[in-house]
């Protein structure tokens, strides 16, 4: 009787852990950036499904340059994807229109994780971390990501510049 516990305890915990482990790892990305990131707006549908919403705009740059640019939002709003071009130049995702999961991502020490849930290197070093905002630049596909704190120093804001001309 000890041999046959010794057996199948182990292959439940095993069954358990791979179970309850699964939807977990599934949870683990919002999107990956990489998948996003300079692609036309068909590529981007297969990453965060239709737009909610879509409008024709104009994109101005601070160097004073303005682009024909279409605006889609994705995610019940949380997620607005800037097409220039024919290909995504600028994201923006407003953290506290997401999941509870999200929403409690505290500022400047969550960072990091939500680096990792756009598939990217979570231990990439910051080029700017103040009160006001943490700054990554030249990361692999995309130009800076700027992350914003609400007045309680939570997570408010992520926006990301693709490519450094439309700067």
């Amino acid at each position: 009787m000890t041999t046959l516990k010794m057996t199948i305890c182990p292959a439940v915990g095993l069954v358990l852990f791979c179970w309850i482990g699964h939807p977990l790892a599934a949870e683990a990305l919002l999107f990956d950036l990489t998948q996003v990131a300079d692609r036309p707006a068909t590529s981007v549908e297969k990453v965060l499904g239709k737009p909610s919403r879509q409008l024709d705009d104009v994109f101005r740059g601070r160097r004073g340059y303005s682009y024909p640019a279409t605006r889609a939002t994705y995610m019940n709003g949380a997620i607005e994807v800037t097409y220039i071009e024919d290909g995504a130049r600028y994201v923006a995702i407003w953290v506290q229109k997401l999941s509870a999961k999200y929403r409690g991502y505290s500022y400047p020490k969550d960072g990091g994780k939500l680096l990792a849930d756009l598939g990217l290197d979570r231990n990439t070093t910051a080029e700017v971390s103040d009160q006001a905002v943490t700054r990554w630049r030249d990361l692999p596909g995309i130009y800076q990501i700027d992350v914003f704190p609400t007045a309680e120093n939570q997570i408010w804001y992520v926006h990301m510049l693709i490519n450094r001309i439309y700067e």
